[in-house]
């Protein structure tokens, strides 16, 4: 009977005391985990709160995009890109003829409207290009606005409304770089081997910004503003062209502009590495 007593009582405090290591070892690993994770884990602080819904995050957009102007980082750069789609025209001359006018178009602008390349001040580069005023978003003129958050930063797209009057007080022209009219028609007069254009209207049916902002510091590091702008413009051709006058064509014109700050000169913060 004794000796049957003593195993039953060995088989139990066996089992608690694999019981007890089992827990202490279970114990431990949690321990170790919550260790590693919070010994590894620095967390990172947003100098705004992320916004949630459009408006906050066209208030945000507004704010940055102000700063960035009254702001003295190393350098702005900007490049652009331009292409050409979807002609419309009654006369079978010029709608055979589109890829020639569009290469004209492309080449007149590269060389002649726009600077493809830029680097300079925030005033000098950044929307509005040559204006101390900043690129201003109203909600209304927004479609869609989205905020994400990856790595260190904040990444915000806005997609716009159609505005077929973007000259206007409240148009589009507070968003994106406009070029004057009249300069634009005097600058395209001087091509006149190919075409004359006697006049044109502009519509955007498209426009996006997609804008990449620094978390911590609420700086902008990169930026696309990008438009598809329906141009109706009345021709005169020459040339190859001749037979052409007074017509009326249609054309999309599409857009990037396309930004990168760089708030440390690079030179500098090698060195300081090393």
């Amino acid at each position: 009977m004794k000796n049957s007593v003593k195993k039953i009582l060995a088989v139990i405090l066996t089992g608690a005391m694999v019981f007890a290591l089992a827990s202490c070892s279970v114990a431990d690993k949690v321990q170790e985990y919550f260790v590693e994770e919070t010994s590894t884990t620095v967390p990172y602080t947003n100098k705004s709160e992320k916004p949630a819904n459009t408006k906050e995050i066209v208030d945000y957009f507004n704010r940055v995009s102000a700063d960035l102007k009254k702001a003295e980082p190393y350098k702005v750069y900007l490049s652009r890109d331009f292409g050409t789609n979807s002609f419309e025209s009654e006369n079978e001359v010029l709608k055979a003829g589109f890829p020639t006018v569009a290469n004209f178009i492309i080449k007149y602008a590269d060389e002649n409207l726009f600077e493809r390349n830029l680097e300079g001040t925030p005033v000098e580069v950044y929307p509005l290009e040559a204006s101390s005023v900043a690129s201003i978003v109203d909600f209304k003129q927004v479609k869609l606005a989205t905020c994400s958050q990856t790595d260190d930063y904040f990444v915000i797209t806005m997609d716009f409304k159609d505005d077929a009057t973007p000259l206007e007080a409240d148009g589009l022209s507070k968003v994106f770089n406009i070029n004057d009219k009249e300069a634009i028609l005097e600058e395209i007069a001087k091509a006149s081997d190919l075409m004359t254009v006697n006049d044109y209207d502009v519509e955007y049916n498209g426009g996006r910004i997609v804008c990449k902002i620094e978390r911590g510091t609420d700086n902008i590091v990169s930026a696309t503003y990008s438009r598809v702008i329906k141009v109706t413009a009345d021709i005169t051709g020459h040339g190859d062209f001749a037979s052409v006058e007074n017509q009326t064509v249609t054309f999309n014109l599409t857009e990037n502009e396309n930004y990168t700050v760089e708030w440390t000169n690079p030179e500098e913060a090698t060195v300081a590495e090393e």
